[in-house]
């Protein structure tokens, strides 16, 4: 049986507030027919998503999974403020997705000193709200030139999405990665997972 523990993400303050306890959840990666389901478990609820491919192999870097050679990064993030989760509007949704955008645009900048060329948009998946946001790396960074990311929601946590694209590699093939682990994204209000069950559910 082959579960691995993954490294629970940095915490980033991007709301002023800070009063708000967010529920805490541990990553894990099971492995599967199909290639990996990542769940996250909380004390309360639970997440997971597929990772549909021939070869997944963690690696040395926080959160990240080679899969099909191309580096993927899936990590959450806890709101500090206090909002009715369970009802976000479409529009409060856009509004805290750019919001977390924007805060790590001033870092992403702050740390390369200069200003980046993006883009963005919003997409539903799966009848899920995500925010697509792109940049290209700055000309003197020899190995990547472009950063995607995919974020979104998940009761109170920012769900992150992101894969460097790596020099002559695929962008198309690295969108498509990530937009399906995207769409099987699925919320388990109230129930948290067996990882030794969904280990042998999956794998018989």
């Amino acid at each position: 049986m082959k579960i691995i523990l993954l490294m629970v993400g940095v915490v980033f303050n991007f709301h002023a507030s800070g009063q708000y306890l967010a529920e805490e959840f541990q990553p894990a990666m099971v492995e599967t027919k199909f290639g990996a389901l990542i769940v996250y478990n909380g004390t309360k609820n639970s997440f997971t998503l597929r990772v549909n491919a021939t070869s997944i192999e963690p690696t040395e870097q926080e959160n990240f999974l080679l899969v099909d050679k191309k580096l993927v990064q899936s990590s959450v993030i806890p709101f500090q403020e206090k909002f009715d989760f369970n009802s976000l509007t479409v529009d409060l949704q856009k509004q805290l997705l750019t919001g977390y955008k924007d805060y790590e645009k001033e870092y992403i900048q702050d740390q390369l000193k200069a200003k980046l060329e993006e883009s963005e948009q919003f997409i539903n998946l799966e009848g899920k709200m995500f925010k697509y946001w792109s940049f290209h790396m700055p000309n003197d960074n020899n190995s990547v030139r472009k950063q995607i990311y995919l974020f979104t929601i998940c009761f109170d946590q920012i769900l992150i999405l992101n894969g460097p694209l790596i020099k002559d590699q695929d962008e198309a093939e690295l969108k498509n990665t990530l937009i399906n682990m995207a769409k099987s994204l699925e919320l388990f209000p109230d129930k948290t997972q067996d990882l030794r069950k969904l280990y042998f559910d999956l794998n018989n």
